[in-house]
Order: structure tokens, then sequence, then C-alpha cells
């Protein structure tokens, strides 16, 4: 079937051009091409869903709709439009078993964590992977291969991959790969008439003059929801500078008990739209920006997923309209101002949030003690620019910190006092202390550098260096490091990064096993594998993520389980405790054995070539960890039992 691409309906979804008022949003859904697509899991009939498009998930926003499946595998999934297969692929994680359509109109389709392919295409790609003789692959067909009509099936519904469940991931995408709103393309499978909801807001200081309730740290608020269905907060909020709204809330559908993410966010000041949110369509490439768009040391240290409602400094996702100052909140007086919230979900069901700011006075007056008291402990905190210096119990008639950098000092005043500290601020664009003293109390910051976007650049340290490449951050990094023994700190893991950074550490203690000792993430008690490359005494590794690294040795070899082994098929199970499974290959008589794997369960079974073969001889299974370890077993298959038959006793 020969296809000419031509586009049926003009959507208009150009990024620089979509954003705006929610209500735009609303009228831009008028233009999608209703009918075009039909539903892929049980078309005609009520569906529901686990989740949306632009749900917050780890890492990215959600890319398309999770179809529920009725709890189980093996639905018919069906050619949502005519379209050819643009890709197939087979996944440990991600999407797992998964379908690329590519239709006329050009735009494309996908089908993940599927069960089972339609049998010509399940055939070609477990040829391919005898071929390249790998579990997983890619492939893309030659276009118009493997054809479908619409409504056709195309594959069998699963739980492959990265699924938390039995469902089936579905997208709709346009010519240029950007991520549409199914839902706006009229499937009557779905229905909702149940409003989203409001969880927590959080309001903070945005620039170092900026406070909330008096202090320069974020404020949560639970609003109350009324007998109308509007939204309260229980306090008037009390505030000054720039301020800035995160906000966790979520869509609800009628008839589930699942959360998911919002199409459209409006704030209003005093009437004035400050700022205006929309994800209706995102870019493929630009789901890891993901990370400066919500609060992520909140994510980090809680779980809980904080949308910022204005444009962070480092911002290239472009689904805002807002304000002349990004969609922050200026205080800069004492009278009361009405904020009002609207979240808006994909079917026009919307809440609205009503609270009032009470401008505060910009510099309160210090406390005046008359004695000295040296200050408990001295904490020190990098946000976004600010250093945060807080002193506990700290008492002086002249209170002041002196901070010192490469030798030099600056004396400063504390900024306020809060909950018995004295809190310093300091703008780290202008100077970037080493240490600070207090009393008779010295802390070191461990700030060492100032690391800029979209620049290569490198920091090094006595035993430890850190590259970036010019994708590797969102906004200008406040770099602090500190090595010890065989571990080394990068900043936080509250710190975002955008792309990878590449690090080398020379440890203390050396390792006398160096081929099976790799870098580990270390994060609540628990080891990330990260691996690393040994060059003399110092390992090289490459990271996502900032925090606390560490170095450990893994010795332990993989561990493999049989359930069977017979001519018919063989299956088991494996896994590695410390670094994982890194590969695996299984070979009957020295020929090379499709096993397909459920990385979750650790679960593999053969799959034949041809089936009609049954295997014969010695099976060599061999499992690989990722710190080099192996574990080979080697078996003779065998005939499986024959079932004996009952015989019934005759009664006499």
């Amino acid at each position: 079937m020969h296809y000419h691409f031509r586009t049926m309906v003009r959507i208009g979804l150009l990024f620089s051009g979509l954003m705006g008022l929610c209500s735009l949003s609303l009228a831009q859904t008028q233009t999608y091409p209703k009918g075009y697509y039909q539903f892929p899991i049980r078309p005609g009939l009520a569906n529901s869903l686990a989740g949306g498009l632009g749900d917050l998930r780890s890492n990215h926003f959600h890319a398309g709709l999770d179809i529920r499946t009725e709890q189980r595998e093996g639905l018919n999934v069906y050619a949502a439009a005519e379209g050819y297969v643009y890709k197939v692929a087979v996944q440990r994680s991600g999407y797992g078993n998964v379908i690329y359509l590519r239709h006329p109109n050009g735009q494309t389709t996908v089908y993940g964590h599927l069960l089972k392919f339609s049998d010509s295409l399940a055939a070609y790609v477990r040829e391919e992977q005898y071929k390249k003789q790998t579990f997983e692959i890619d492939l893309f067909p030659e276009a118009g291969k493997f054809s479908f009509k619409k409504g056709e099936i195309i594959a069998l519904s699963g739980n492959t991959g990265g699924s938390a469940g039995p469902h089936l991931h579905f997208e709709i995408r346009d010519s240029k790969d950007n991520f549409l709103n199914p839902l706006y393309f009229g499937f009557n499978e779905i229905k909702d008439i149940t409003p989203p909801k409001f969880v927590n807001l959080a309001i903070r200081p945005l620039d170092i003059n900026g406070r909330v309730n008096g202090q320069f740290d974020r404020k949560v608020y639970s609003p109350i929801k009324l007998k109308d269905g509007s939204y309260r907060l229980p306090d008037t909020v009390s505030a000054t500078g720039i301020i800035g709204i995160d906000m966790v809330a979520h869509d609800q559908m009628t008839g589930t008990g699942f959360r998911y993410g919002l199409q459209c966010i409006e704030i209003k000041m005093d009437g004035d739209e400050v700022f205006s949110y929309n994800i209706e369509i995102f870019p493929n490439t630009a789901t890891r920006d993901y990370n400066n768009l919500i609060d992520y040391e909140t994510e980090q240290k809680t779980g809980q997923r904080y949308l910022k409602c204005y444009v962070p400094d480092g911002n290239n996702f472009n689904l805002y309209k807002t304000n002349a100052i990004n969609g922050k909140l200026n205080i800069a007086d004492t009278l009361l101002h009405e904020v009002r919230v609207k979240i808006t979900d994909s079917f026009e069901n919307a809440s609205e949030l009503v609270f009032t700011i009470k401008g505060e006075p910009k510099n309160p007056p210090l406390p005046v003690y008359d004695v000295e008291i040296n200050p408990e402990y001295i904490q020190t905190d990098v946000q976004e620019n600010t250093l945060i210096v807080k002193a506990k119990y700290y008492r002086s008639a002249i209170p002041f910190a002196t901070y010192y950098s490469n030798g030099k000092e600056v004396k400063k005043d504390p900024d306020f006092y809060a909950s018995e500290t004295a809190v310093f601020l300091t703008d780290l664009r202008t100077y970037t202390p080493d240490s600070v003293k207090i009393g008779k109390t010295t802390v070191k910051t461990y700030l060492r550098s100032q690391i800029f976007p979209a620049v290569a650049s490198r920091y090094k340290a006595e035993k430890w260096s850190v590259d970036f490449r010019n994708t590797s951050i969102f906004d200008t990094l406040f770099l602090t490091g500190q090595q010890n023994f065989n571990a080394l700190t990068i900043n936080n893991r509250g710190t975002a990064l955008k792309d990878y950074i590449s690090v080398a550490f020379s440890p203390e203690n050396v390792p006398e096993n160096k081929e099976k000792t790799r870098v580990y993430r270390y994060l609540d008690g628990y080891y990330r594998f990260l691996g690393g490359t040994w060059v003399d005494n110092e390992i090289k590794f490459e990271t996502r993520e900032l925090g606390t690294f560490v170095i450990q040795a893994d010795t332990i070899p993989p561990k493999i389980r049989l359930l069977e082994h017979s001519k018919d098929r063989i299956r088991g199970f494996i896994g590695d405790a410390t670094s994982g499974v890194d590969h695996y290959k299984a070979l009957v008589n020295g020929e090379w054995v499709l096993m397909n794997f459920d990385s979750k369960k650790g679960y593999i079974w053969s799959e034949k070539l041809d089936t009609a073969k049954p295997f014969e001889g010695e099976l060599t299974l061999e499992v690989t960890d990722r710190a080099g370890n192996s574990t080979i077993l080697q078996t003779e298959l065998k005939d499986l039992p024959v079932a004996r038959k009952k015989t019934k006793k005759r009664k006499r």
C-alpha cells in the first residue's frame, strides 16, 4: 500500500503559537479531526484511564493515555487509523513491546506495553532477534511492509517494559514528533464530568528580598473545599517582594480513583492575569525539562510533585503566557490582594481556589539583645541564587557574620530573626564564600564554583573533577563538593540536572579488586548502580542526578533458577541483588536461543524460531551482572514427564 502524506485538518499546533489562556486551548480543540481515529481498546464501549497526557511522573511528563484493560492482559489492540508500522521495538523497560503506526495525515500513533504483536509482525521481530542474537531490539521496517486498516487487530495488550500493571499506553504524535492530547480527538469511550482537585499550595520567595510570613522559606497551605465546590485557604498569606506559587493538584475522572495531570492553570491577582499554563502539546525532546518545572527538591525528599506556577530560570519549555515577571507575584505594598487560581481538565471541568495575600513591611526591626550567646549550630543551604545561613539561638548586642572567600573577609548583619534563629542571606551571583564565622563557630559552605548553562566547562579539585556539557544544567549552578574517604557528594539530590555530567575521583582507599568495584549512588539506605571505568587509581563515571556517590565491590555472581528445561521450552528466573543483570545468553548445542525477559519479575522464557523443532542436547545459560560477575549453568534438556492417567475404581 502506498501513502501520499497530507494534512487532513490544519491543527495549528506550532509550539510558539499555541500558548495562551485556557479559553484559547478549548477553542483550539475544535480543529482536531474528530472521528479520524478509533479507540484502540474495546472501541465503542465505555473505557477508563489510569493516566493522561501531562501527568507528573518521575523525571518526565506522561506522554499519552494509559488505557485500563480490566486488570488483565490479552485484550485486542486495534489500529486507531489506517497506517503502516514505522517502528517496532522490544525493550526491557520503558514501553516494553511497542508499535509505532504512521498514518496518511502525517501523524503517528504509539501502542506500548504489549503482550504480543500480530502474527506477521511477531514473526518478523522474532527473525530479526535471532539474526542479531538479542532480546532488546529497535526495528524500522520499510514503509508499507506491515500495513493495517483502521480497526484491524495489531497486537494484544500486556504489561511489558516499565509498566506497573496491565494497561495499554497510547499516544498520538504530530509530524514533528510532538506529543498531542488524544482526548481532543473525540473519543466517546471516555466520559468525565468530575472537576480537578486542589491538594496543596506552596508560596515561596523568589528573590533575596522576598518573604513569606516574615521568612525566606516556602510555606505550605492546605486548601479547604467549600459546599459550592470552590476552594479557599484557611488563612491570609502574609508576604512581600517577589514570590511564586507551587501547587499540588490533580484531575479526577468520573468512576475511577486515579489521579491525572492538569490540562490548564490560570492565575490572576487583583483581576489581572499573571500566569497561564497549557499542556495541550509538548515536544518529545523536552521531557527532561520537566525536572526544572517542578519543585524538584521537595519531590526528591517527600515524593510530592509541586508544579511551579511561574516560569523558572533556565526554562526552555514553551507552555506559558505570563505577566512581565514570568508569572511571579510582586507584593510591593501593605495592602490586601486577591489571588484566583483556576485549574481545568481536558473535558473543560474546572475548579477555582481563591485566597488573599496581605503585604507586610519589607524590613521589620531586628530584636535587641544585651548578652553574647554562641549559636547552638550553624546551617547553610543554597536556594536558587541565594546562600542561606541560619544560626540557632545566636544572641549578640551587635550580631554579625563574617564570610570568607579565598582569605578575604566580608561582614554582614542578619537579615531577620525567625524561631530564635538569626538568618543571613547572600546573593551568590555577587559573592561566593567558602566558609562563614558566627560568634566563635566557623563552618564550611563547600561552595566551589559557579557553573554557567549552555557552556561546556570543568571544575577540578585535588582528588576529584566534574565535566559539564553545554546541555548539563538548566541555569547557573553553584557547585558544592565534599569528598569523604570513598564517597563524593556533589551538591545534593534536590538539585536537578538536565543532562549528564562526567565525574572522576580518586578514593582515599584504593580497592584491591578494582575490576569488580564500581560507583553507586547512595539514596535513603539504597545503592543504585552507575558503573564507571578505572584509569590507574581514578574512577570515571557519568550521572544525571547529583548527591552522594560511593564506590563498592560486587563479587557475588548472579543467580539462576530453572523452572523447566525440556525439549519444548526453557523458563526460569535470573537476578542479581547488587549491581543488577547486565546481559544473558542461552545456547542449545551451541546455537543461540531467544529468551524473553520480564525484568520486573526476573522471569525468562524461550521462544523458538522454528516451533516444530524440539530443543535437543545441552543447554548453556550464562548470566552476567554489571560488575562483570558471571554464572554459567549447563544441563541436559529432557522430556517432560508424561502425566499418568487416573483410573476409576468400579464399584461392585
